[in-house]
């Protein structure tokens, strides 16, 4: 099992920023639900749903044109390894392509395929296709000309049923081995033979994950984690208090958004949208936005320009967000501003002043770069107050004040 390092903990910020995702007009379509979404560029995306549809839009969803699938069948994942060619999952287990943008696309048929989980594109021709077979059994694909023939990988583990699968060149890729919320089934797994052989890199725990390169990545498990060396050592940012995000998506290092839906009895738990970022200055920050939509997918074509789509009161819908990071770093600078930590480097005493009480009651939490807790404070109706730090060890800490609503970090030295 790898080594897993907890460097800081965790606080929760939720804001309401409805107004930053901008439900978009697609016209009468016959989908109940959109699936999957990809944006070539900002203003060149593509989105797919049930019963064959897909969507394009080259104004950045001012105007959204229907394509034809050929196809009556839902269509899932879609990537494009280059502004031209882009490949479609459909869900009788063939894969659509186009070759001019996603204008027209053609169907692929793959032998004793009858459906394929995940998509994974290195570049035009290289894609690997994790898939059922006629008989019930995972395999993984190989395609070295862009989809006109296949080669069976086979890997080391025969039960493996690989969810999703992320390949960054020939030889290296991850994968889930399953999709089991609230299970311990789930595990996160690599290869650096192409497939041929896998090697868990986390404990198994349902753990949606994306990658930025073959080193950077990161994963979710009621915390979140980034490793820097292909997974050999995974460094958790923050504690987190959503227990089931379905996925994420990672724009760079600092900014990863993830889909969420929280699971309760009545079927009735909060849904949306949730934005994580880190920073030396700050620390781990989540930023959470309900919504009673059931969100399938989101795509950023940068850090600003997002899309996000699913379906609500049984129409299939798409989000844009064009000031995800301009509202909320506007809404961080505000509080880092209110708030005066004095003095640091720190040999006696801390205090800690705030221009006007954050709330009737607020806590100041003390960490040490271990995610030890060394000291807690609850707050009440007043805007200052100190922490005596003689007795902790000198080094690096996380200092947090925090209240329902908000929160602020802040890298404190005791010398």
């Amino acid at each position: 099992m790898k080594t897993i390092l907890t460097l800081f903990a965790f606080w929760f910020f939720n804001f309401n920023c409805s107004a930053q995702w901008i439900e978009q007009n697609v016209g009468n379509i016959t989908a109940s639900n959109f699936i999957d979404v990809y944006a070539i560029t900002p203003d060149n995306v593509i989105v797919v749903g049930n019963n064959g549809t897909i969507l394009k839009t080259t104004d950045g969803g001012t105007t959204w044109q229907q394509k034809n699938s050929g196809t009556t069948q839902d269509l899932g994942k879609i990537q494009f390894p280059t502004s031209n060619i882009g490949y479609i999952i459909e869900a009788s287990g063939k894969l659509l392509k186009t070759n001019d943008g996603g204008e027209t696309w053609s169907s692929i048929t793959l032998d004793n395929i009858s459906s394929i989980y995940s998509l994974s594109c290195v570049n035009e021709n290289l894609i690997f296709l994790s898939c059922i077979d006629s008989n019930s059994k995972t395999v993984l694909l190989k395609s070295n000309d862009g989809g006109n023939s296949w080669e069976k990988v086979n890997g080391n583990d025969a039960q493996a049923k690989f969810y999703d699968i992320q390949f960054f060149n020939e030889e290296i890729g991850y994968a889930t081995s399953s999709y089991t919320p609230y299970t311990y089934l789930n595990k996160i797994l690599k290869t650096q033979d192409g497939g041929k052989n896998w090697v868990e890199i986390i404990e198994p725990y349902y753990s949606p994950f994306n990658f930025i390169n073959k080193d950077i990545g990161f994963y979710y498990t009621n915390g979140f984690y980034k490793t820097a060396d292909g997974g050999n050592n995974f460094v958790r940012l923050g504690y987190g208090s959503i227990h089931n995000i379905k996925s994420i998506f990672s724009i760079n290092e600092n900014t990863v958004w993830g889909i969420f839906e929280e699971q309760t009895m009545c079927g009735c738990g909060p849904r949306g949208l949730v934005r994580m970022t880190y920073s030396p200055e700050n620390g781990y920050q989540e930023y959470q936005q309900n919504h009673n939509a059931y969100i399938s997918s989101i795509y950023f074509s940068n850090v600003k320009v997002g899309y996000a789509v699913g379906m609500e009161d049984s129409k299939a819908k798409i989000w844009k967000n064009v000031q995800a990071d301009l509202t909320l770093d506007a809404k961080e600078d505000e509080l880092k501003n209110s708030i005066r930590i004095y003095p640091n480097p720190a040999s006696d005493k801390i205090t800690i002043s705030l221009s006007s009480p954050l709330s009737r009651e607020f806590f100041v939490i003390l960490v040490d770069m271990t995610g030890k807790v060394v000291y807690s404070q609850n707050v009440n109706n007043i805007n200052k107050t100190t922490i005596d730090v003689r007795c902790f060890s000198k080094g690096n800490y996380i200092l947090t004040i925090q209240n329902q609503k908000q929160s602020h970090s802040q890298k404190i030295v005791i010398k």
